[in-house]
C-alpha cells in the first residue's frame, strides 16, 4: 500500500507487516504505522483515514 510521509515522500508499506495504527503525538492529522519490530513510520493522515487505507489494499 502506497502511503505519503510528513516529509512528502512516498512510501511503500506491506499491509500484512502492520501491528498497529496511532495517532502520532496527538496530531488529528498525522498517524504512526508501527511494524513488527518495533519500527514505526510517520504518515500523513488521520487515524480513520489510514486505517481505511490500509483495509483496502
Amino acid at each position: 500500500m502506497r502511503l505519503e510521509t510528513v516529509d512528502g515522500d512516498f512510501v511503500v508499506v506491506n499491509v500484512d507487516r502492520v501491528s498497529f495504527v496511532r495517532r502520532y503525538r496527538g496530531e488529528n492529522d498525522t498517524s504512526a504505522v508501527n511494524f513488527e519490530k518495533g519500527n514505526y513510520l510517520v504518515v500523513k493522515g488521520s487515524l480513520d483515514s489510514v486505517m481505511t487505507i490500509l483495509a483496502e489494499g
